[in-house]
């Protein structure tokens, strides 16, 4: 009788972590399509028997379909593929942390502090790398906001995200001043690109740096989901055990935004996949963080790769920047998951 009982108690756990793994499944093979699919469709479609082929020969053997897919598709959806996880990662991780389901990478100014670097890169032609310049000042963006909010004083999390929004404003003020005063060249339109957020200047750089980032930021914040599920309980319910709340918030967000900031330096401000991502994870694993960083990072990673496919396939010959698609799709999707959970709320 004990064993009958404890088995149905284990149940729904057992239906929770079988939904977890079956959507985990579903969505690896999805980012598989998805990545297969966006390497060979474009303005220049590109047979599947070239694209294996060109794993298999040397450069020198390549033809120009197989150049572009090695030097322009691959680096691409790479560079999509990982972005999107990070960001959707590091959102969840915000959302979490500061207890607010409105929170995003960008919310502790950490784009409007990289668009800084590179506006700056693009318009005055400093001597930096675009993404190290970027990465730089979406470093100062975020220390601007933790010192403002007061962080080691025992800031209240309204502080941080207050302060968040004034160092975005500054940030965007200096962009648009920057834009303002530089001479008329045809930079504009890659200026115009970054700040809405675009892969169509990926390269294997690109994908170095945001696969690196990914792993070493990343790989942190899933090792640390036990401290993220802390933050279910209120601030002095984790004081209570023992544990320092600034400091382990501090390390949780300084982390968040070191990811996001790597990110941001190679794709621009691609907004909205670490805003809706996570709500969506959380619908398939509602209990478990380390399962929703899982989710996040797959689904967060479709989101950007099929956005940006859409994007080069709407207006051919001609492609959108990134950001513009996941803003569309995200404010349709967001939209549709907030109206079932109001129709929820109705019918319970």
């Amino acid at each position: 009788m004990f064993q009958h009982r404890r088995g149905r108690l284990k149940t729904p756990e057992r239906q929770s972590a079988l939904r977890f793994y079956l959507t985990f499944i579903i969505g690896l093979a999805i980012l598989g399509v998805a990545a297969i699919a966006a390497m060979r469709l474009g303005s220049v479609p590109i047979p599947l028997d070239e694209m294996a082929t060109a794993l298999t020969v040397p450069a020198t053997e390549w033809s120009m379909n197989q150049i572009i897919f090695m030097e322009v598709r691959v680096p691409r959806v790479l560079t999509g593929l990982f972005v999107g996880a990070g960001l959707a990662l590091s959102g969840l991780v915000l959302q979490i942390t500061l207890r607010n389901d409105l929170a995003e990478p960008y919310l502790l100014g950490i784009s409007s502090g990289a668009s800084v670097g590179a506006v700056a890169v693009l318009i005055f032609g400093l001597g930096l790398a675009l993404p190290v310049a970027a990465f730089i000042t979406g470093l100062l963006a975020l220390f601007a906001t933790l010192l403002i909010s007061g962080f080691r004083r025992h800031a209240t999390v309204y502080r941080v995200v207050l302060a968040g929004v004034a160092v975005s404003a500054l940030f965007s003020a200096l962009t648009s001043l920057m834009i303002f005063w530089a001479p008329q060249t045809d930079s504009y339109r890659q200026v115009l690109h970054w700040i809405i957020g675009s892969l169509a200047s990926a390269s294997w750089e690109s994908v170095t740096i945001s696969a690196s980032t990914l792993l070493i930021f990343g790989g942190a914040l899933v090792a640390l989901t036990r401290l993220l599920e802390l933050f279910q309980l209120g601030d002095a319910e984790i004081f209570g055990l023992g544990i320092n709340t600034q400091l382990v918030r501090g390390i949780l967000l300084s982390l968040a935004a070191l990811l996001a900031a790597g990110m941001v330096s190679v794709s621009g401000a691609i907004g909205f996949v670490g805003l809706m991502v996570p709500h969506v994870a959380r619908t398939f694993a509602r209990t478990s963080v380390r399962r929703q960083a899982l989710l996040s990072m797959v689904f967060g990673a479709i989101l950007l790769v099929g956005a940006d496919l859409v994007a080069r396939l709407i207006i051919l010959p001609e492609e959108l920047p990134v950001g513009i698609a996941t803003s569309i799709l995200g404010a349709i999707a967001l939209c549709i998951i907030m109206s079932r959970k109001n129709q929820r709320g109705v019918s319970g």
